[in-house]
């Protein structure tokens, strides 16, 4: 047959009809929709099927004739041609249903398109004119188990490997957890699919082969190529540790982690050159103080060790795992994968949640078949999540219309849903069950996902939640926070989400690096896709605020005016930080006091604190804690507090600011004396005593006092007249109590 016959027979034209249609129906969708990271993936997925079976079959047709077998390469082109066209008409559709959207991810999504479905369909028609060839008729069934075995193998390795991403030769890439938004196109992604090209050189060579055996023409120059290209496809597999597309635990413990603590519940990985080294035992002593308490909690005896790898950054960790921004835990091998950047970790307990609850999870998962509950019980669990409440938090979206039914997001929708709601709102219920009907219903609850445990309906249940919930006293200030914390959309509904997510993390990283003329211009482009995000709007004031551009600092009105009232009061904060620097001390102070009042994050209002009193004071204070503020290189903030320090020994937010550097680079010797100083000396503010205690505490504990750490946190307790630190601070003289009974 001509290649126009090929192209034409009804085979074909059935095959692109198919293709077409499903390629449409993935437009409706949110995310996938649009030509993209998503569309590519699946349009792989159904062009490897296609691929194979129109390969394997007009194989099959061109069989009938010995002009296959004396032209085989020629044919080959043919049929590999048809499914490239027919790929080309997917790719028309992505491209129109993004302009049409107008999509702002075209240019990254072409490259996704020809890294990923474009190799699919090379590598998937090369399977299927080989089958074709080798089982006549019966050519598309072993090409389609062949690629489902490609499959499970690869969902077995997720499954049972370190890594939570795994390389595919018929998806190409799964990029692992959902909330790290980027997803970029990488080093290994492009060395890996050069590799699955040459599996499809591999596979059309052996076609040429057998072809050659079969017409007794085979030339040793054909067995030669066989040879070459099956010899470098074994030296790639035997260099995927160092190429990057998959990773042993013994290749991580061994080049990546080799520092390691056994304890008597961990076994914990880490660099031996990383900071955290340094306090790796006061690490281990974190991580056993939470098993101690989870285990009470959950009524669980003793289990196998768990293992803990803790990376030296968010880098490592993405490259390794596949979360940079997520800290992941691993039910099925008990593991959990960290950075390690403050003690005590923020999320630690919460991560051993999920590890510990795989006692009673589903018997090969180890989770909660409710993706609700499974991350609903972690935050009921790990209830200390700052100020107020979650039931406070849930309180105020329901009133605000903000909240999904429990019902929506219990199981999938969990994840459809913008993930603060979801945590907040679930970790809410699941803590309403468990205090109103116990831990072990819920136990049975998580493992079998059915409400039945209780005897009433979810819908019930729900209701219930929802009546205690209108009795949790909710101050006005949670109300107007609401607003602000939780009205990021989810991936699905945000505008570009994985360009905006690119952007934002090279503009972050612009700015981390101190260069802010071009953190600016990449703030800017990403806004120009997502100009109401907050995030955003911040990142490009302190840009420009710490480049010097005052002048620039202030938003335009027309675009805060749609911010929550919180994130325009920070704003303001930041408004007035420019106006201080630029010699407007008078009015800056009026802002400052006109913000403190306002629903604020506690940083920011210990800071309006710090600002307040400097102006109040004047002088050497006032210019130097204006230098303090105006800019963020570490050499020049510690010489602007030392000078301060030496002519103003009796200010005492000098010695917390200083001892707050110390702290956050986890040098708690050094921060210690000043924390005792400021305590000492009296900080005037209630937000700043509480905070001093609070890392003052810390700051003992890490050294080993642990009765004045208990000291410390019982004196925080007596003077925190909201009572927002009282749960926190009884969690740590528990623990400072029993790291004393540890060690004696």
């Amino acid at each position: 047959m001509t290649f126009k016959q090929l192209f034409f027979s009804k085979i074909v034209l059935i095959s692109l009809a198919v293709t077409a249609a499903l390629s449409l129906l993935l437009t409706f969708f949110p995310l996938i929709g649009t030509l993209g990271f998503e569309y590519s993936i699946f349009t792989a997925f159904i062009m490897a099927f296609i691929s194979v079976f129109l390969a394997s079959e007009l194989a099959n047709v061109e069989l009938r004739s010995t002009i296959f077998g004396q032209r085989v390469s020629d044919r080959a082109s043919a049929i590999i041609l048809i499914n490239l066209i027919i790929l080309a008409v997917v790719y028309v559709i992505g491209l129109f249903s993004s302009l049409i959207k107008q999509d702002c991810y075209i240019k990254e999504g072409t490259v996704f398109f020809l890294l990923i479905p474009a190799v699919t369909v090379f590598f998937s028609t090369s399977l299927g004119l080989l089958t074709g060839f080798v089982v006549k008729r019966r050519g598309f069934l072993l090409g389609a188990l062949i690629l489902l075995a490609i499959i499970f193998y690869s969902l077995w390795k997720l499954y049972s490997g370190l890594s939570l991403f795994l390389y595919n030769p018929v998806i190409g890439f799964f990029p692992g957890p959902l909330y790290d938004e980027s997803v970029p196109v990488t080093q290994t992604l492009v060395i890996y699919r050069a590799i699955t090209i040459l599996w499809g050189v591999f596979l059309l060579l052996l076609l040429k082969v057998m072809n050659g055996i079969s017409f007794q023409r085979a030339r040793a120059w054909d067995f030669i190529s066989l040879a070459v290209v099956a010899l470098a496809l074994i030296i790639s597999y035997s260099y995927q540790n160092n190429i990057g597309f998959s990773y042993s635990r013994a290749y991580v413990t061994e080049h990546i982690l080799p520092g390691s603590l056994e304890t008597e519940n961990f076994v914990i990985y880490y660099d031996p050159g990383s900071p955290e080294a340094e306090y790796i035992e006061l690490i281990a002593q974190d991580h056993e103080w939470r098993y101690k308490q989870l285990s009470q909690y959950l009524n669980l005896g003793k289990g196998a060790k768990i293992r803990s790898y803790i990376y030296p950054d968010i880098d490592t960790r993405k490259k390794i795992v596949g979360a940079g921004e997520t800290t992941i835990a691993n039910p099925v091998h008990k593991e959990i994968h960290m950075i390690y950047n403050s003690f005590p970790h923020p999320i630690l307990k919460h991560e051993l949640v999920h590890v510990m609850a795989g006692d009673f999870g589903t018997d090969y998962l180890k989770i909660s078949p409710k993706i609700g509950l499974l991350e609903g019980l972690a935050v009921a669990v790990d209830w200390n999540g700052g100020a107020y409440t979650r039931h406070q938090y849930s309180k105020s979206m329901i009133e605000k219309n903000m909240a999904p039914d429990i019902e929506d997001i219990i199981g999938f929708g969990f994840w459809y849903a913008p993930p603060q709601v979801s945590y907040t709102l679930m970790g809410s219920f699941s803590k309403y069950l468990i205090d109103t009907y116990g831990i072990e219903d819920f136990k049975t609850l998580y493992r079998t996902g059915g409400f039945s445990v209780y005897g009433k309906s979810l819908g019930e249940l729900s209701a219930e939640w929802q009546q205690f919930l209108e009795g949790v006293y909710t101050p006005e200030e949670t109300r107007l926070i609401t607003e602000s914390k939780f009205s990021e959309p989810s991936i699905f509904e945000a505008t570009c989400p994985r360009r905006v997510a690119a952007l934002k993390n090279l503009a972050f990283t612009h700015f981390r690096n101190d260069d802010y003329y071009r953190a600016v211009i990449r703030f800017e482009e990403a806004l120009s896709y997502s100009g109401g995000d907050p995030v955003l709007l911040n990142g490009l004031s302190y840009s420009n605020y710490y480049g010097g551009n005052y002048d620039q600092v202030a938003i335009p009105s027309e675009t805060t005016g749609r911010l929550p009232l919180v994130d325009r009061h920070m704003l303001q904060n930041i408004r007035a930080n420019a106006l201080w620097q630029s010699g407007g001390t008078a009015k800056a102070h009026v802002v400052f006091q006109a913000l403190r009042d306002k629903p604020l994050p506690d940083d920011l209002k210990r800071e309006l604190d710090i600002k307040i009193s400097a102006i109040n004071r004047g002088g050497i204070t006032e210019e130097k804690i204006r230098e303090f503020f105006g800019t963020r290189q570490r050499t020049l903030q510690v010489a602007a507090l030392q000078e301060l320090i030496r002519e103003s020994p009796e200010y005492a937010p000098a010695y917390y600011l200083t001892a707050r550097m110390f702290f956050n680079n986890e040098q708690f010797d050094k921060a210690l004396p000043y924390l005792q100083k400021a305590r000492q000396l009296g900080l005037g503010s209630e937000k700043l005593t509480l905070e001093n205690l609070r890392i003052l505490g810390i700051a003992l504990y890490a050294q080993g006092r642990y009765n004045e750490a208990a000291d410390a946190y019982a004196e925080l307790i007596a003077i925190d007249e909201s009572g927002q630190k009282q749960e926190y601070g009884l969690d740590f003289i528990d623990r400072s109590n029993w790291a004393q009974e540890q060690s004696e």
